[in-house]
């Protein structure tokens, strides 16, 4: 994973640990505007990444499992937590935990950097073409949307929008069935693909 291989310097901790003396008013103190590329030091971020045309590529399990490896790889490299996470057909959503929220777009980039290599490689049926375009591949959206988390109200919210988004979209009638999700993790304890920090503590 090349794109990892420079942040050991980056300050981070270990996954699934929360962070020391970590409180949310530390930066909510400080935040004059609420942008997030004003702001620095620890932070909880929602963040959604998607597929270039919202094309429902994770209906297809293969690229799906290569995603949830490759983010479960960039937490590890990035020593960043994950509260929360589903990913959608379309799309990904994680609540994250930074020591250094600077690292964020770092963090996202280097995801969607490895795990579209590596889906390059395999046989992406009727999608192929799609994402083949001026003989260049494309996997992601350049961009990606980012909420810094302020209180815990906020947080539950985020939480529940996560874990309910299968639901609302018609994939599985109750939360805890969706496959790669960190419903059932919060809600019945058990281990996922995913290593998930339930501490909220902090609030």
């Amino acid at each position: 994973m090349s794109c990892g291989s420079k942040v050991s310097d980056l300050g981070g901790r270990p996954p699934g640990l929360p962070l020391a003396g970590f409180s949310v008013s530390d930066y909510i103190s400080g935040m004059v505007v609420r942008k997030r590329l004003e702001l620095t030091g620890p932070a909880v971020a929602f963040v959604t990444t998607t597929i270039v045309d919202w094309l429902p590529l994770f209906s297809l399990e293969k690229p799906s499992v290569i995603a949830i490896e490759e983010f479960r790889t960039t937490l590890e490299v990035y020593r960043v937590s994950v509260f929360g996470y589903v990913l959608m057909p379309s799309h990904l959503h994680a609540i994250l935990s930074f020591a250094e929220i600077q690292q964020l777009s770092g963090f996202v980039q280097c995801f969607k950097s490895v795990s579209s290599r590596r889906i390059k490689q395999i046989d992406l049926s009727l999608y192929q073409a799609f994402f083949w375009r001026e003989g260049k591949f494309r996997l992601w959206k350049p961009r990606f949307d980012d909420f810094i988390i302020r209180d815990k109200e906020q947080f539950e919210m985020k939480l529940n929008y996560i874990h309910e988004n299968p639901v609302r979209a018609g994939l599985v009638t109750e939360a805890i069935d969706y496959k790669y999700s960190s419903a059932r993790t919060w809600q019945l304890g058990e281990t996922g693909p995913i290593e998930i920090q339930t501490d909220i503590g902090f609030w």
